[in-house]
């Protein structure tokens, strides 16, 4: 079919043709390709045209083009596409004379396949000698994302980024390389088109991020000092091109729902339970009273309610951007506006953001340059914090949420401690709303004295304004037919870096070259909080809107902080032949948060690298094509405390002076001059390999990360007054592999305009506590264990559960049959809290992600897949009480007539049973499909000269829709990421959405 319509639409233009153009017997043509200068690739859909006769055409799918003109002549031809930079030329074409012209359009934003971003700058990759991945801009889009964290899950080896929750708006956690810290932050540094940020990258729009470099050993961190022990993540944003104006959209709506149901009871199922619980309590009891009449009749009609699949609803996602950019040689500008609105699949949880950006440079001469990245963003997060999925629940499902006149209860049945679930998607039964403002702006001014030398300035403010609004009324699950409450509260974020950065190049002789570059920078922060709380709220349709007709004050508070840092840099880069290249860096930061004694801390660091293919020995084969080795030493920091936190603090307090009550202050904390820096100290050795003519590259780095001096509480004899003084003590170690890996299966020169591209990256960590306040001792009460990793799961283990024929030997321990039998460490016939083990740790040994793309003749294909190995969850949904007196998880629970070693027998007069916490713990892996692509280009001829754009992309996503786990398998669970009953479930999404470029 395709054929035939293209030789009956070339034969239209060829009769169409012969009218208009009778007079010319031999029509002179300017033909040719468009290709990227880079990688060579076709650009489909690039813009070619002729300003003398005003006509142009489009390419087509294999980036060829063809354009018929009337007679012979000078002509200019001007070739643009949205990303590249303008191209121009003129030509001669004579009598009857074909010209045949190839173009090569270069990107032209300053990121490419062969640029990354690093520290106060940018390099050559192949220059680059510190451990640095790279994310695209589409790699990051091809899910329906929230935030920037959110998108890179999977994306890079060593970066683990764990969802924050299924709400909307809900952000997700980073760890670069495992936890270094065990009180202190493990958030990476980020930094904002070169500016460190203190504030976190949520309100920016990922449709605006040109790259993401993350940083991740000491050479490529120590630039930033007492802040980089973390990692760092670089976020670059598309900026103006020399080129025409280029408008595009990208616009999508998205349909949520949960990815499966909890696995609850039914009502005959949790009848049943009730009635063993109480047989097994010895108190057996007819179902008349075991039973509400409402619940006997329900249950005699065989009609439940199921509260999570009423509360839940199809959510609703829809994102819109409209971006703008271009500019001529002195003057670039891109600007955007873009508006996202994410309803729940519960009804009061809503994610609105509203951004716009602009990103302007300009040359005002031949040596000074200026320009400014600005963000505005406004958003409202409304039921972050409300967690009332546990409450639909735990409501049994032989109530009814209804009373006869079709008004909602407050309680399905006579109990206190369970309302309607119902109540709580109504907007006057709860208010949770957070409102954030923020303005985020680098301004800068950059000098090019010569060649060589150069001076910039960066002022970068970041204004915020969050406002946190609740209300619970009457009939909320909180209130329980109380009085309502409402509290209001408004904190004000102002925080400024300003940075001044000199940087030196100079070529020393034929194959010697050195670039240096030095920084000094201030950075401080500012906040100020303010909130009241109040009770008595008159009328519901007040809510938070008018707490002076509240009846009672409950709270006012107020609070202020502030801290500052300063910093000197200075980074040496030597390349010699492009065979060795050595970078030395030192930095120096001074934090006000610190104690006289130890306010400065130094931080150097080292790489070298050998690039083994500019070898005169090495000779590029079929199969080996390049070959680079990097070995880099260094150390970074991390500030780790509040404000403050060296001083000695007074705490206010009350007392009785006489008869009369009094407020006083007294002593709240021990003062500590000597308080000094966390310091990682990390080594790296890398290796960078392209086989088959660069068709396969791999990466691969191993590391190891000692991190010294933690901040921690060190417990001190109460007779001084204080329980514990804040102290530079303990250690942690992590040491690891991770490898990145991508193969170019399938080029369009092999098969014909087919193309399939993997890629795959993998990380291993051992992350282990080396040192504690006694060296090498355990902290049993903190459960902090030397050569463990920080966080584990430290409990009883279930080996099962006693069996009628174990009751003598249950009876040793003081249990009997039906109840959880955990294992007797010690062996000493007694359950103590000897007998506890390490269970598990929370952070995986093991996590990757491989994407596969396939592209043919204008259709794409995607599938992006995510997973974890060698992690331990809590899941509280199956850690039920089993009283009999809530909804139940479905549990193949131990009777005498079911002797299963699963679950306890239920015991009404037991509020939990005995061991029951051991229930949660379980296997975490898992392997998620993240997302499937399938998207389509519009035929670059048929955009042009129907829409008059240069490109048309349609695309339908699935977000989520399959994974593979134990936790799901073996215990019906729903997702091991966010293993929890009570907040919001796992959902999957199906998204549509258009790509379009004028």
């Amino acid at each position: 079919m395709g054929k035939i319509k293209q030789t009956f639409l070339a034969l239209l233009i060829g009769i169409i043709g012969s009218v208009f153009c009778a007079p010319s017997m031999f029509a002179q043509q300017i033909s040719g390709t468009v290709t990227e200068a880079e990688t060579e690739n076709p650009i489909p859909g690039a813009n070619i045209y002729i300003p003398e006769l005003e006509t142009g055409s489009a390419t087509g799918a294999d980036g060829s083009y063809n354009i018929t003109l009337d007679e012979a002549g000078t002509y200019t031809v001007v070739a643009t596409f949205v990303g590249y930079e303008r191209f121009e030329t003129t030509l001669q074409v004579a009598g009857d004379e074909s010209v045949e012209l190839d173009i090569e359009l270069i990107q032209s934003g300053i990121i490419g396949d062969d640029v990354v971003v690093v520290g106060y700058g940018t390099q050559e990759r192949g220059d680059v000698t510190g451990s640095v991945s790279s994310i695209s801009s589409d790699d990051l889009n091809q899910a329906s994302i929230s935030s920037i964290e959110e998108g890179m899950q999977g994306l890079s080896a060593g970066v683990y980024v764990e969802q924050g929750g299924n709400k909307p708006g809900s952000g997700a956690s980073i760890r670069i390389r495992g936890n270094r810290s065990i009180n202190a932050s493990n958030e990476p540094l980020f930094v904002v088109d070169g500016v460190p940020i203190s504030g976190g990258i949520e309100d920016i729009n990922s449709q605006d991020v040109e790259s993401i470099e993350v940083l991740k050993d000491a050479s490529a961190t120590a630039i930033y000092g007492a802040r980089g022990s973390n990692g760092v993540v670089m976020v670059t944003t598309k900026r103006g091109f020399d080129g025409d104006i280029s408008v595009t959209y990208d616009g999508s709506v998205g349909f949520s729902q949960k990815l499966r149901r909890v696995p609850m009871m039914n009502g005959e199922e949790w009848a049943e339970l009730r009635r063993e619980a109480f047989r097994a309590a010895g108190d057996p009891r007819s179902d008349e009273d075991l039973f509400h009449p409402t619940e006997l009749e329900q249950l005699q009609n065989g009609t439940w309610s199921n509260y999570q699949d009423m509360i839940t609803q199809t959510g609703v996602k829809q994102e819109h951007q409209l971006g703008i950019g271009g500019g001529n040689e002195n003057a670039q500008y891109f600007v955007s506006f873009g508006g996202l609105d994410h309803g729940g699949i519960l009804a009061p949880e809503n994610f609105q953001r509203y951004n716009t950006r602009i990103n302007i440079d300009l040359d005002i001469s031949d040596r000074i340059s200026i320009g400014t990245s600005t963000l505005g963003n406004y958003s409202i997060e409304d039921g972050g914090n409300r967690n009332f999925y546990g409450e639909a629940l735990a409501n049994t499902p032989l109530t009814q949420p209804y009373d006869d006149e079709g008004n909602l209860k407050l309680e399905p049945k006579p109990d206190a401690q369970r309302t309607n679930p119902l109540l709580e998607v109504l907007p006057e039964t709860y208010v949770d709303e957070v409102k954030t403002t923020r303005i985020l702006s680098n301004i800068y001014g950059e000098f090019q004295y010569n060649d060589n030398l150069s001076f910039r300035m960066n002022f970068s403010p970041d204004v915020r304004r969050v406002t946190d609004n609740q209300f619970q009324s009457d009939r909320s699950q909180a209130r329980q037919g109380g009085p309502p409450t409402a509290q209001v509260g408004g904190t004000d974020i102002i925080d400024y870096t300003w940075e001044n950065i000199v940087n030196y190049q100079q070529a020393l002789a034929e194959n010697h070259s050195i670039d240096f570059t030095g920084l000094f920078s201030v950075q401080e922060r500012q906040e100020e909080y303010s909130g009241s709380s109040v009770r008595g709220i008159p009328l519901r349709d007040m809510r938070h809107h008018n707490l002076g007709a509240a009846e009672e004050i409950l709270n006012t508070s107020s609070n202020f902080s502030k801290w500052s840092l300063v910093s000197y840099m200075a980074r040496a880069n030597y390349n010699y032949d492009d065979r060795y290249l050595l970078t030395a860096t030192g930095r120096v930061d001074g934090s006000s948060r610190f104690g006289e004694n130890n306010k400065y801390g130094i931080f150097p660091s080292m790489a070298l690298a050998w690039n083994i293919s500019n070898e005169d020995f090495f000779e590029s084969g079929d199969i080996l094509n390049d070959a680079r080795l990097r070995l880099s030493w260094g150390k970074s920091g991390q500030t780790g405390i509040a404000p403050y936190q060296t001083q000695g603090l007074a705490q206010r307090t009350a007392f009785n002076y006489g008869d009369t009550p009094a407020f006083g202050f007294k002593p709240d904390q021990i003062r500590n001059n000597d308080l000094k820096w966390e310091t990682t100290t990390s080594l790296n050795l890398g290796m960078q390999l392209e086989f088959f003519n660069s068709r396969v590259t791999a990466e691969v780095d191993v590391y190891r990360q000692d991190t010294e001096d933690l901040l921690l509480e060190r417990a001190i004899p109460t007779t001084s007054g204080f329980n514990s003084v804040l102290e530079n003590v303990g250690s942690t170690r992590n040491t690891g592999i991770e490898g990145s890996f991508t193969t170019r299966n399938a080029v369009a020169d092999d098969i014909d305009e087919f193309e399939w591209t993997t890629s795959l990256n993998f990380a291993y960590n051992k992350e282990e506590i080396v040192e504690l306040f006694g060296g090498a001792q355990d902290d049993v009460g903190n459960q902090w264990f030397i050569g463990e990793s920080v966080n584990v799961y430290y409990d009883y283990k279930k080996i099962g559960i006693w069996q009628s024929d174990e009751a003598e030997e249950a009876s040793q321990f003081g249990q009997k049959p039906g109840e959880i039998k955990v294992r007797d460490r010690d062996g000493d016939g007694q359950i103590t809290g000897d007998d506890r083990f390490i269970l598990g740790q929370q952070q995986p040994k093991w996590q990757g992600g491989i994407n596969n793309r396939f592209s043919y003749k204008g259709v794409d294909l995607s599938v992006f897949l995510v997973g974890r190995i060698g992690s331990m969850i809590n899941s509280s949904v199956h850690t039920s009480q089993m009283t009999g007196r809530y909804n139940n998880v479905k549990a193949d629970y131990w009777t005498p007539d079911n002797p299963t070693n699963s679950y306890p027998q239920p015991r009404a007069d037991l509020e939990f049973p005995v061991y029951g916490g051991t229930l949660g713990y379980m296997n975490g892996d898992y392997l998620r499909v993240r997302t499937i692509n399938l998207g389509y280009n519009i035929p670059a001829d048929l955009v042009q000269n129907v829409l008059g754009a240069q490109s048309l992309k349609l695309y339908v996503n699935a977000e989520n829709p399959f994974i593979i786990s134990p936790y799901v398998r073996n215990h019906n669970g729903v997702d091991p990421e966010t293993a929890t009953g009570s907040s919001t479930p796992s959902q999957w999404t199906l998204q549509f959405g258009i790509n379009l470029s004028l």
